[in-house]
Protein backbone atom coordinates (compact mmCIF):
# COMPACT_ATOMS: atom_id res chain seq x y z
CA UNK A 1 0.00 0.00 0.00
CA UNK A 2 1.19 3.67 -0.17
CA UNK A 3 2.11 5.24 2.58
CA UNK A 4 3.04 9.10 3.19
CA UNK A 5 6.42 8.24 5.81
CA UNK A 6 9.29 10.07 7.43
CA UNK A 7 12.77 8.28 8.00
CA UNK A 8 13.82 8.31 11.68
CA UNK A 9 16.53 10.80 12.23
CA UNK A 10 20.31 9.75 12.87
CA UNK A 11 22.44 12.10 15.11
CA UNK A 12 25.10 13.47 13.01
CA UNK A 13 23.28 13.67 9.66
CA UNK A 14 20.87 16.34 8.20
CA UNK A 15 17.09 15.24 8.73
CA UNK A 16 15.50 15.94 5.37
CA UNK A 17 13.00 18.76 5.00
CA UNK A 18 9.24 17.16 3.47
CA UNK A 19 7.66 13.63 3.69
CA UNK A 20 7.95 10.81 0.86
CA UNK A 21 5.49 8.43 -0.18
CA UNK A 22 6.26 4.62 -0.12
CA UNK A 23 4.85 1.22 -0.56
CA UNK A 24 4.61 -0.35 2.75
CA UNK A 25 3.56 -4.13 3.49
CA UNK A 26 -0.53 -3.72 4.61
CA UNK A 27 -1.45 -4.12 8.39
CA UNK A 28 -2.20 -7.06 9.92
CA UNK A 29 -3.99 -8.77 13.12
CA UNK A 30 -0.70 -10.03 15.06
CA UNK A 31 -2.38 -9.60 18.16
CA UNK A 32 -5.69 -10.39 20.30
CA UNK A 33 -6.77 -6.61 20.75
CA UNK A 34 -5.73 -5.55 17.30
CA UNK A 35 -8.06 -3.99 15.25
CA UNK A 36 -7.52 -2.94 11.14
CA UNK A 37 -9.11 0.40 10.61
CA UNK A 38 -9.53 1.29 6.43
CA UNK A 39 -9.16 5.15 6.26
CA UNK A 40 -11.50 7.48 4.51
CA UNK A 41 -9.35 10.22 5.58
CA UNK A 42 -6.59 11.88 7.52
CA UNK A 43 -6.05 14.83 8.31
CA UNK A 44 -3.12 17.59 9.15
CA UNK A 45 -2.52 18.86 12.41
CA UNK A 46 0.33 21.10 14.17
CA UNK A 47 2.54 18.07 14.41
CA UNK A 48 2.40 16.99 11.46
CA UNK A 49 3.70 20.42 10.09
CA UNK A 50 6.23 20.29 12.84
CA UNK A 51 7.47 16.95 11.53
CA UNK A 52 7.72 18.10 7.81
CA UNK A 53 9.69 20.78 8.65
CA UNK A 54 12.31 18.45 10.45
CA UNK A 55 11.45 20.83 13.87
CA UNK A 56 13.82 20.17 16.22
CA UNK A 57 11.19 19.10 19.00
CA UNK A 58 10.06 16.61 16.71
CA UNK A 59 13.04 15.32 15.71
CA UNK A 60 13.62 14.06 19.43
CA UNK A 61 10.41 12.69 19.91
CA UNK A 62 11.15 10.67 16.52
CA UNK A 63 14.38 9.48 17.29
CA UNK A 64 12.37 6.64 19.09
CA UNK A 65 10.56 5.99 16.37
CA UNK A 66 9.90 1.81 16.50
CA UNK A 67 9.62 1.72 12.65
CA UNK A 68 11.27 3.23 9.96
CA UNK A 69 10.31 4.75 7.90
CA UNK A 70 7.27 5.11 10.36
CA UNK A 71 3.76 6.07 8.25
CA UNK A 72 3.03 9.49 9.44
CA UNK A 73 -0.75 10.99 10.52
CA UNK A 74 -2.65 10.71 13.82
CA UNK A 75 -5.63 12.06 13.23
CA UNK A 76 -8.40 10.58 10.99
CA UNK A 77 -11.68 8.39 10.30
CA UNK A 78 -12.41 4.90 8.41
CA UNK A 79 -14.00 1.68 8.51
CA UNK A 80 -12.97 -1.16 11.09
CA UNK A 81 -12.53 -4.22 8.69
CA UNK A 82 -10.50 -6.85 10.72
CA UNK A 83 -10.12 -7.48 14.40
CA UNK A 84 -8.70 -9.99 16.63
CA UNK A 85 -10.68 -12.12 19.19
CA UNK A 86 -10.11 -10.37 21.85
CA UNK A 87 -10.89 -7.17 19.93
CA UNK A 88 -13.93 -8.15 18.54
CA UNK A 89 -15.26 -8.97 22.07
CA UNK A 90 -14.25 -5.23 23.17
CA UNK A 91 -16.08 -3.62 20.08
CA UNK A 92 -19.33 -5.89 20.68
CA UNK A 93 -19.23 -4.28 24.60
CA UNK A 94 -18.61 -0.11 22.85
CA UNK A 95 -21.55 -0.90 20.40
CA UNK A 96 -24.03 -2.22 23.09
CA UNK A 97 -22.76 1.17 24.94
CA UNK A 98 -23.69 3.35 22.29
CA UNK A 99 -26.75 1.31 21.87
CA UNK A 100 -27.86 2.79 25.71
CA UNK A 101 -28.17 6.00 24.26
CA UNK A 102 -28.98 5.40 20.17
CA UNK A 103 -32.78 4.00 19.54
CA UNK A 104 -32.02 3.17 16.14
CA UNK A 105 -28.99 1.14 16.66
CA UNK A 106 -30.57 -0.37 19.87
CA UNK A 107 -33.44 -1.29 17.52
CA UNK A 108 -30.70 -3.61 15.19
CA UNK A 109 -29.29 -5.16 18.45
CA UNK A 110 -32.90 -7.05 19.72
CA UNK A 111 -32.47 -10.40 21.03
CA UNK A 112 -28.42 -10.02 20.66
CA UNK A 113 -26.01 -9.82 23.95
CA UNK A 114 -22.64 -8.62 23.21
CA UNK A 115 -21.12 -12.18 23.27
CA UNK A 116 -23.66 -13.09 20.65
CA UNK A 117 -22.79 -10.31 18.53
CA UNK A 118 -18.87 -10.45 18.34
CA UNK A 119 -19.45 -14.28 17.77
CA UNK A 120 -21.64 -13.80 14.73
CA UNK A 121 -19.77 -14.41 11.34
CA UNK A 122 -21.15 -11.15 9.93
CA UNK A 123 -19.95 -9.15 13.29
CA UNK A 124 -17.31 -7.60 10.98
CA UNK A 125 -18.82 -6.68 7.99
CA UNK A 126 -21.80 -5.34 10.59
CA UNK A 127 -18.98 -2.91 12.21
CA UNK A 128 -17.93 -1.67 8.36
CA UNK A 129 -21.36 -1.08 7.55
CA UNK A 130 -22.95 0.68 10.12
CA UNK A 131 -19.94 2.39 12.21
CA UNK A 132 -17.16 5.11 11.14
CA UNK A 133 -13.97 4.63 13.88
CA UNK A 134 -11.54 6.91 14.52
CA UNK A 135 -8.68 5.92 17.72
CA UNK A 136 -6.74 7.96 20.15
CA UNK A 137 -3.39 7.72 19.02
CA UNK A 138 -1.72 8.05 22.43
CA UNK A 139 -0.97 3.95 23.22
CA UNK A 140 -0.49 3.71 26.96
CA UNK A 141 0.90 1.19 28.95
CA UNK A 142 -1.60 0.74 31.58
CA UNK A 143 1.15 -0.33 33.98
CA UNK A 144 2.95 2.87 35.29
CA UNK A 145 1.46 5.14 38.26
CA UNK A 146 -0.61 7.27 36.07
CA UNK A 147 -1.97 4.99 33.89
CA UNK A 148 -2.82 3.04 37.47
CA UNK A 149 -4.79 6.08 38.38
CA UNK A 150 -6.11 6.71 35.26
CA UNK A 151 -4.38 9.87 34.13
CA UNK A 152 -3.96 8.16 30.52
CA UNK A 153 -2.83 11.56 29.03
CA UNK A 154 0.38 11.77 30.91
CA UNK A 155 1.62 7.90 30.87
CA UNK A 156 5.22 8.21 30.48
CA UNK A 157 5.64 5.36 28.41
CA UNK A 158 3.08 6.60 25.55
CA UNK A 159 3.47 5.66 22.00
CA UNK A 160 2.05 7.94 19.85
CA UNK A 161 0.89 6.43 16.38
CA UNK A 162 1.82 8.49 13.47
CA UNK A 163 5.17 9.50 15.72
CA UNK A 164 6.44 6.75 17.21
CA UNK A 165 4.94 3.94 15.20
CA UNK A 166 3.01 3.79 11.88
CA UNK A 167 0.23 6.43 11.87
CA UNK A 168 -2.95 6.92 9.58
CA UNK A 169 -1.56 8.11 6.34
CA UNK A 170 -2.27 5.03 4.33
CA UNK A 171 -5.17 3.26 3.26
CA UNK A 172 -4.99 0.92 6.39
CA UNK A 173 -3.69 1.38 9.98
CA UNK A 174 -3.69 -0.69 13.04
CA UNK A 175 -4.61 0.22 16.33
CA UNK A 176 -5.14 -1.06 19.64
CA UNK A 177 -8.90 -2.32 20.59
CA UNK A 178 -8.49 -0.24 24.25
CA UNK A 179 -8.32 2.99 21.65
CA UNK A 180 -10.98 2.60 18.98
CA UNK A 181 -14.31 5.20 18.91
CA UNK A 182 -17.06 4.31 17.29
CA UNK A 183 -19.72 6.38 15.61
CA UNK A 184 -23.36 4.70 14.35
CA UNK A 185 -23.79 5.57 10.78
CA UNK A 186 -23.99 9.59 10.28
CA UNK A 187 -24.36 10.80 14.27
CA UNK A 188 -21.32 12.77 13.42
CA UNK A 189 -19.57 13.40 9.37
CA UNK A 190 -16.36 11.37 8.75
CA UNK A 191 -14.82 14.66 7.76
CA UNK A 192 -15.31 15.88 11.66
CA UNK A 193 -14.14 12.37 13.18
CA UNK A 194 -11.19 12.59 11.26
CA UNK A 195 -9.70 15.40 13.05
CA UNK A 196 -11.58 14.51 16.53
CA UNK A 197 -7.87 13.79 18.10
CA UNK A 198 -6.78 17.89 17.35
CA UNK A 199 -10.80 18.72 18.26
CA UNK A 200 -10.08 16.83 21.54
CA UNK A 201 -6.67 19.30 22.53
CA UNK A 202 -8.88 22.34 22.14
CA UNK A 203 -11.58 21.02 23.95
CA UNK A 204 -9.54 19.44 26.68
CA UNK A 205 -8.02 23.46 26.99
CA UNK A 206 -11.05 24.78 27.22
CA UNK A 207 -12.36 22.39 29.68
CA UNK A 208 -9.54 22.06 32.39
CA UNK A 209 -11.78 24.53 34.56
CA UNK A 210 -15.22 24.94 34.66
CA UNK A 211 -16.26 26.80 31.33
CA UNK A 212 -20.25 27.70 31.78
CA UNK A 213 -21.08 31.52 32.20
CA UNK A 214 -17.52 32.45 32.22
CA UNK A 215 -15.20 34.85 30.41
CA UNK A 216 -12.26 33.17 28.39
CA UNK A 217 -9.61 34.38 26.93
CA UNK A 218 -8.12 32.54 23.59
CA UNK A 219 -4.86 33.53 22.71
CA UNK A 220 -4.00 32.74 19.46
CA UNK A 221 -6.46 32.18 16.61
CA UNK A 222 -5.10 29.26 14.28
CA UNK A 223 -6.84 26.03 13.72
CA UNK A 224 -6.66 25.16 17.74
CA UNK A 225 -7.40 28.57 19.00
CA UNK A 226 -10.53 28.49 16.53
CA UNK A 227 -11.67 25.10 17.72
CA UNK A 228 -11.25 26.94 21.49
CA UNK A 229 -13.70 29.06 21.03
CA UNK A 230 -15.87 26.95 19.24
CA UNK A 231 -15.90 24.79 22.38
CA UNK A 232 -15.87 27.09 24.90
CA UNK A 233 -19.54 29.02 23.38
CA UNK A 234 -20.94 25.38 23.18
CA UNK A 235 -19.97 24.84 26.31
CA UNK A 236 -21.86 27.41 27.95
CA UNK A 237 -19.14 30.23 27.96
CA UNK A 238 -20.26 33.75 28.93
CA UNK A 239 -17.70 36.53 27.54
CA UNK A 240 -14.98 35.02 24.91
CA UNK A 241 -12.00 37.29 23.77
CA UNK A 242 -9.52 36.74 21.04
CA UNK A 243 -5.77 37.51 20.42
CA UNK A 244 -3.59 37.05 17.04
CA UNK A 245 -0.73 39.17 15.67
CA UNK A 246 -0.68 39.52 12.09
CA UNK A 247 2.91 39.78 10.28
CA UNK A 248 4.41 39.97 6.97
CA UNK A 249 3.18 36.87 5.62
CA UNK A 250 -0.63 37.44 7.26
CA UNK A 251 -1.71 41.01 6.73
CA UNK A 252 -4.28 42.49 9.07
CA UNK A 253 -6.36 42.69 6.76
CA UNK A 254 -6.07 38.82 6.18
CA UNK A 255 -6.15 37.83 9.62
CA UNK A 256 -9.27 39.97 9.76
CA UNK A 257 -11.51 38.82 6.86
CA UNK A 258 -10.39 35.00 7.84
CA UNK A 259 -9.15 34.15 11.59
CA UNK A 260 -11.61 36.48 13.19
CA UNK A 261 -14.24 36.66 11.09
CA UNK A 262 -14.62 32.72 11.51
CA UNK A 263 -13.59 33.03 15.60
CA UNK A 264 -17.15 35.69 15.83
CA UNK A 265 -18.71 33.27 13.91
CA UNK A 266 -17.87 30.62 16.19
CA UNK A 267 -18.90 33.17 19.35
CA UNK A 268 -15.80 35.43 20.05
CA UNK A 269 -17.26 38.92 21.52
CA UNK A 270 -13.65 40.66 20.78
CA UNK A 271 -11.08 40.08 18.58
CA UNK A 272 -7.58 42.05 18.61
CA UNK A 273 -4.53 42.15 17.01
CA UNK A 274 -1.86 42.16 18.95
CA UNK A 275 0.73 43.40 16.54
CA UNK A 276 -1.34 47.16 16.23
CA UNK A 277 -0.45 49.04 19.39
CA UNK A 278 -3.87 50.60 19.46
CA UNK A 279 -5.39 46.93 19.69
CA UNK A 280 -2.71 45.58 22.23
CA UNK A 281 -3.87 47.88 24.55
CA UNK A 282 -7.72 47.26 23.99
CA UNK A 283 -7.35 43.91 24.82
CA UNK A 284 -6.74 44.35 28.40
CA UNK A 285 -8.83 48.16 28.38
CA UNK A 286 -11.78 46.14 26.99
CA UNK A 287 -11.63 43.13 29.73
CA UNK A 288 -11.15 45.39 32.57
CA UNK A 289 -13.93 47.37 31.34
CA UNK A 290 -15.97 44.63 30.65
CA UNK A 291 -15.59 42.55 34.11
CA UNK A 292 -15.67 45.52 36.35
CA UNK A 293 -12.00 45.40 36.77
CA UNK A 294 -11.82 42.12 37.60
CA UNK A 295 -10.38 40.27 34.67
CA UNK A 296 -10.95 37.09 32.53
CA UNK A 297 -11.98 33.32 34.80
CA UNK A 298 -10.16 31.23 32.09
CA UNK A 299 -7.35 32.16 29.68
CA UNK A 300 -6.28 29.49 27.19
CA UNK A 301 -2.88 29.82 25.29
CA UNK A 302 -2.97 27.88 21.76
CA UNK A 303 -0.69 30.42 20.09
CA UNK A 304 3.09 28.92 21.81
CA UNK A 305 3.83 32.85 21.93
CA UNK A 306 5.46 33.66 25.47
CA UNK A 307 4.44 37.56 24.37
CA UNK A 308 0.59 35.67 24.99
CA UNK A 309 2.35 34.42 27.94
CA UNK A 310 2.13 37.99 29.38
CA UNK A 311 -0.81 39.01 27.65
CA UNK A 312 -2.55 36.67 30.01
CA UNK A 313 -1.24 37.62 33.02
CA UNK A 314 -2.76 40.98 32.75
CA UNK A 315 -6.00 39.63 32.06
CA UNK A 316 -6.93 36.73 34.57
CA UNK A 317 -8.69 37.24 37.53
CA UNK A 318 -7.19 36.35 40.91
CA UNK A 319 -8.30 32.97 41.67
CA UNK A 320 -8.68 32.52 37.61
CA UNK A 321 -7.39 29.69 35.37
CA UNK A 322 -4.37 29.62 33.06
CA UNK A 323 -4.77 26.68 30.56
CA UNK A 324 -1.64 25.99 28.05
CA UNK A 325 -1.51 24.32 25.11
CA UNK A 326 0.89 26.13 22.62
CA UNK A 327 4.56 24.75 22.70
CA UNK A 328 6.90 27.62 22.84
CA UNK A 329 10.71 27.50 21.71
CA UNK A 330 13.18 28.99 24.62
CA UNK A 331 12.50 29.73 28.15
CA UNK A 332 11.26 33.16 29.62
CA UNK A 333 11.67 34.37 32.84
CA UNK A 334 8.59 34.33 35.39
CA UNK A 335 7.52 36.98 38.62
CA UNK A 336 5.68 33.60 40.05
CA UNK A 337 4.75 35.85 43.31
CA UNK A 338 3.39 38.03 41.52
CA UNK A 339 1.34 36.69 38.69
CA UNK A 340 0.83 33.45 40.23
CA UNK A 341 1.01 32.89 44.01
CA UNK A 342 -0.52 36.11 45.12
CA UNK A 343 -2.79 35.94 42.24
CA UNK A 344 -4.03 32.45 43.28
CA UNK A 345 -3.66 31.49 39.31
CA UNK A 346 -4.04 27.80 38.44
CA UNK A 347 -1.92 26.70 35.49
CA UNK A 348 -2.40 23.45 33.51
CA UNK A 349 -0.32 22.07 31.09
CA UNK A 350 -2.10 20.42 28.62
CA UNK A 351 -1.32 17.49 26.79
CA UNK A 352 -3.28 15.42 24.21
CA UNK A 353 -6.72 14.23 25.64
CA UNK A 354 -8.33 12.93 29.01
CA UNK A 355 -9.04 9.20 28.07
CA UNK A 356 -12.04 9.35 27.53
CA UNK A 357 -13.39 12.07 29.46
CA UNK A 358 -12.50 14.54 26.93
CA UNK A 359 -13.50 12.02 23.84
CA UNK A 360 -17.03 11.98 26.00
CA UNK A 361 -17.11 15.67 26.08
CA UNK A 362 -16.40 16.33 22.72
CA UNK A 363 -18.87 13.71 21.21
CA UNK A 364 -21.75 15.68 23.47
CA UNK A 365 -20.67 19.19 21.65
CA UNK A 366 -20.42 17.65 18.23
CA UNK A 367 -24.06 15.74 18.54
CA UNK A 368 -25.27 19.18 20.24
CA UNK A 369 -24.51 21.06 16.95
CA UNK A 370 -20.59 21.89 17.17
CA UNK A 371 -20.49 19.30 14.12
CA UNK A 372 -22.95 20.66 11.83
CA UNK A 373 -21.56 24.56 12.87
CA UNK A 374 -18.07 22.69 11.72
CA UNK A 375 -19.40 21.78 7.95
CA UNK A 376 -21.25 24.69 7.49
CA UNK A 377 -18.73 27.34 8.07
CA UNK A 378 -16.36 25.14 5.95
CA UNK A 379 -13.69 24.10 8.64
CA UNK A 380 -12.47 21.42 6.36
CA UNK A 381 -11.03 23.59 3.10
CA UNK A 382 -9.20 21.50 1.34
CA UNK A 383 -10.08 17.33 0.95
CA UNK A 384 -7.31 16.13 -1.71
CA UNK A 385 -5.72 12.57 -2.37
CA UNK A 386 -3.12 11.56 -0.61
CA UNK A 387 -0.69 11.96 -3.11
CA UNK A 388 -0.97 15.56 -3.13
CA UNK A 389 0.19 15.89 0.55
CA UNK A 390 2.92 18.69 -0.41
CA UNK A 391 -0.23 20.68 -1.82
CA UNK A 392 -1.98 20.24 1.94
CA UNK A 393 1.30 21.53 3.81
CA UNK A 394 1.44 24.35 1.02
CA UNK A 395 -2.21 25.81 2.02
CA UNK A 396 -1.54 25.25 5.77
CA UNK A 397 1.89 27.25 5.36
CA UNK A 398 -0.03 30.09 3.55
CA UNK A 399 -2.67 30.21 5.92
CA UNK A 400 -5.45 29.62 3.31
CA UNK A 401 -6.47 26.41 5.22
CA UNK A 402 -7.70 25.42 8.45
CA UNK A 403 -8.39 21.61 8.47
CA UNK A 404 -7.04 19.75 5.46
CA UNK A 405 -8.03 16.47 4.94
CA UNK A 406 -5.98 13.61 2.99
CA UNK A 407 -7.88 10.95 1.18
CA UNK A 408 -6.14 7.31 0.28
Amino acid sequence: MKAIVKPKPVDGKDWPIGLQIVDKPEPIIERPNDVIIEVTAGAICGTDVGIYNSKDSLRVQMARTITDPVTVGHEFSGRIVDAGKQARAHLARLVFEKAKTNHGLKKLLRRKTARSLAAESTFLKFLEKQFFSTAEMHVTCGTCYQCLRGEFHVCRNTIIKGVHDDGAWAPYVKVPAENVRLFFQREIPYEIISFMDALGNATHTVMAAPIKGQSVAVLGCGVQGLMAVAVAKWAGARRIYVTDASHQEFSHEKLLARRFALAKLYGADHCFDMAITEERAAFSDTILQETDNTGVDVACEMSGSYRAYEDAARVIRMGGTFSLLGIPSGTMQVDFAKNIIFSGITVHGIIGRRVFQTWNQMEELLKAGLAKQLMKTGFVTHQLPLEQFDQGFAAIRSGDAYKVLLKP
